[in-house]
Formats: C-alpha cells, sequence, structure tokens
C-alpha cells in the first residue's frame, strides 16, 4: 500500500480527494491536515510513504511545507498541487524538493498515475541504493562500473566538452574500460566533439526491442579515442521521443556490465531521464562558468541535488573558463554555492577551439595544456583506483573517493 497524507486548506478538497482515492486498491490516506503546520505534525507521526499538499495554505504554505518536510523527513516525497500553471511557481516547488507538480483541474487519472510514479521512484532509489558503502576490498560485481555523470542547469557551460574529454582521459590514465553516454537526446554534440559516425545510435536499440542481443548492443556503439565505447543521441530530435526511461535503465545497466566507468553527459533540464541517472551515479560533476546566470544556475542544480537526498560528498562542482580577470574568484564562488569546489578548468581559447574544429580531445591533441593537465587531475579524483592489471603497487597512492 502507499500511505499517503492530503494537506490541503479547504475540507472539500480533502475530503473529494480521499473519495477518489478511495477507488485505488494500492492507495491508503492515512490521514490529512488543514494548513503546513498542521501536515508537518501528522507527517512526523504517520510517516507517509506520499505527501499530496496544496501550495496556498494559511500558517505555512505548501512550498515552506515542502522545504521543511524535505529537510526533516525526506522519506516522505512532496506532490504539490496548485491552480498555479506558471513555469515560476514549478521553479521554486522543484527548489523546495517537490517531486511531483500538479496543476488544478487535474483528472483522477493524473493524480494516480502521479502518487505511483513518485513512490516507483523511491522504491527504486531504496533497492539501489547507489551511495552505501562497500568494503575497500570487496570484488567487483558484474554490475558494478562506476557512473559518473555530467550535470548543469545551462548550456554553454562545456559540459560536453569536458564529458568528452574526460572519457578519454580516464581511459588512457587508467586503462579502464570505458564508455560514454549522450544523454542529450534532442542536442547532444558528443558525436560531433569526436567525429564520429552517426549512423548507429540508442534509436537502433529501441527499434530492436527485446530482441536487442549483446552483439547489437556492441555493434550500436561507437569507437572514439583510446577505445573509448560512445553510445550517441539519436540523429534528430523528434527520435528523442521514442526513448523512454526504460530503455534508459536497459543502457545504463548493459554498459555497467562490460565497463569500469560509464560517463553521461546529461541534458540540462530535470527530465526523467537525467533523474534516473543522476540517482545511480556514483559521482555527479555540476559544471558552472564564472557568470552570474550560470552561478545562479549552479546553485539550483546543487538545491535540487539536495532535495533529491544526494550525499554531497558525491557532488563534484567544475568551474570552467577560469581566469584571473573575472569578478568572480574560488573562495567567492564557494561561498555563494556553500559547495567546494573541486576542480577549475583554465580558460583556453585557443586549445578548445582547435579541439573541437578538429573533432579531436585536447587530453590527445594538446595534452600539455593546462587545461589537459587539469582534466587529467579530475580523473585522480574520479578514478583514483588504477584498473588496470599490474597497477596495484600504485593503488594505495591512488586511494581516494573511488575506493570502493
Amino acid at each position: 500500500m502507499i500511505r499517503l497524507l492530503i494537506v490541503d486548506d479547504i475540507a472539500s478538497t480533502r475530503e473529494n480527494l480521499q473519495k477518489l482515492l478511495s477507488f485505488e486498491e494500492d492507495v491508503e490516506v492515512i490521514g490529512t491536515a488543514g494548513d503546513g503546520k498542521q501536515g508537518l505534525e501528522e507527517a512526523h507521526r504517520l510517516h507517509p510513504d506520499i505527501v499530496l499538499t496544496d501550495v496556498n495554505m494559511p500558517i505555512m504554505d505548501g512550498i515552506q511545507f515542502t522545504e521543511r518536510l524535505a529537510a526533516e523527513l525526506p522519506a516522505s516525497p512532496v506532490i504539490i498541487m496548485s491552480v498555479q500553471g506558471e513555469r515560476d511557481y514549478l521553479r521554486r516547488a522543484m527548489q523546495a524538493g517537490a517531486r511531483e507538480y500538479l496543476i488544478k483541474p487535474f483528472s483522477h487519472d493524473e493524480l494516480v498515475a502521479a502518487i505511483r510514479r513518485v513512490h516507483q521512484l523511491e522504491q527504486k532509489k531504496g533497492a539501489l541504493s547507489p551511495k552505501s558503502p562497500e568494503p575497500e576490498n570487496a570484488p567487483r560485481s558484474a554490475a558494478a562500473g562506476n557512473v559518473i555523470a555530467l550535470f548543469s542547469g545551462k548550456g554553454g557551460v562545456g559540459k560536453t566538452l569536458l564529458a568528452t574529454n574526460l572519457a578519454v582521459a580516464l581511459a588512457s590514465e587508467t586503462k579502464s574500460r570505458v564508455a560514454l553516454v549522450d544523454l542529450d537526446l534532442q542536442f547532444g554534440d558528443v558525436g560531433v566533439m569526436l567525429n564520429l559516425n552517426h549512423s548507429r545510435s540508442i534509436t537502433d536499440i529501441v527499434e530492436a526491442g527485446e530482441g536487442l542481443e549483446a552483439e547489437m548492443f556492441n555493434d550500436v556503439l561507437g569507437t572514439g579515442p583510446a577505445g573509448i565505447r560512445v553510445m550517441l543521441a539519436p540523429i534528430s530530435p523528434e527520435l528523442a521521443d521514442l526513448i523512454t526511461a526504460d530503455h534508459i535503465r536497459v543502457v545504463m545497466a548493459e554498459l555497467r556490465k562490460s565497463y569500469d566507468y560509464v560517463v553521461v553527459d546529461t541534458a540540462c533540464h530535470l527530465s526523467e531521464f537525467n533523474l534516473e541517472v543522476i540517482e545511480m551515479a556514483q559521482r555527479i560533476l555540476v559544471m558552472t562558468t564564472l557568470t552570474i546566470p550560470a552561478i545562479k544556475d549552479a546553485k539550483l542544480a546543487l538545491k535540487v541535488l539536495e532535495s533529491l537526498n544526494i550525499d554531497t560528498a558525491a557532488i563534484l562542482l567544475i568551474v570552467n573558463q577560469s581566469d584571473g580577470h573575472s569578478d568572480f574568484n574560488r573562495e567567492s564562488i564557494e561561498q555563494n554555492l556553500r559547495h567546494p569546489v573541486s576542480a577549475q578548468l583554465p580558460y583556453d581559447p585557443k586549445v578548445v577551439s582547435e579541439s573541437v574544429t578538429r573533432g579531436t580531445p585536447f587530453v590527445t591533441l594538446n595534452p600539455d595544456a593546462g587545461i589537459s593537465r587539469t582534466v587529467r587531475d579530475l580523473v585522480e579524483l574520479v578514478a583514483p583506483a588504477p584498473a588496470a592489471a599490474g597497477a596495484a603497487a600504485d593503488k594505495k597512492k591512488r586511494k581516494g573517493l573511488f575506493s570502493r
């Protein structure tokens, strides 16, 4: 049973919602409340699986209530209801930690689907437990490939550029098996950055359906520098609609079986695909640059990750295009974002431009450049334990964030 708490200041609304949900065999309304303050008290008493709340309420509104609940009872996710459909309300709800946002009036089917979707996501989080510690010398399981997700709240911050170069540097420096996934399904540029033939992409897996075999899966992957294997985004934006969250789960599960590291370049929005990958990732690289919009969006991205209960130790903040002429420095960014900066990629337009024009990562094209050295240093953070055979002597030296 999905145990539900309803919080709304209108009694008739609470009653109507209870009646609607009484027809569902897997949903049980275990309590109601008339305002956010009372809702918080009931949530602490009942520990519901899901809380359904209105936005406009006296004493404590739905946004404040959601923020308190996310901080105090993270295991009780919130679905917000509101007559306000504007983007600002949706953004505020996401920042507060809401999992879903229903615009009134909504249908019975929409309500039940949202409840089940949020509950399934919470169950999946508990089952995967990607952040739970393991013994340092525990043997690698068949599906233990580490997922490194690159995420930003704003485009144009160099996320794809870092994803391609980091994947190549990972393979070169650690001699590991590395896969790179372009999850910007509508406008992905990984193929362009690596100058790869775009004849095969993730849509081939969709078309294969249940008949997909390991050999065909391998054929869909392109081969990039240093032997990395690449899953490209669809060749045309409209083909992205063919891909579902189930497809992404299959792709990630298969890649984790065969590769030591799976680097994922995500899109700049909170799609279900992004949330899936973020939930399973061992490291999340949040990208920003030294501009006010980029820093603002990085702050929002970090707050969303916090609302998802992502371990802050798993989040690496990366500042791109760093130079000495900006109004911002490392200290001011860390103070503003309340998160340490893990790496600063130097501003080097000549090296980057040549790399993009040639379709060759700068870590191989200009290995001695400062930006290339920074990416190799970043490898030490995300993959300190070498995967290559015979490298055990160096293992203690490189022990760190990924010693799992």
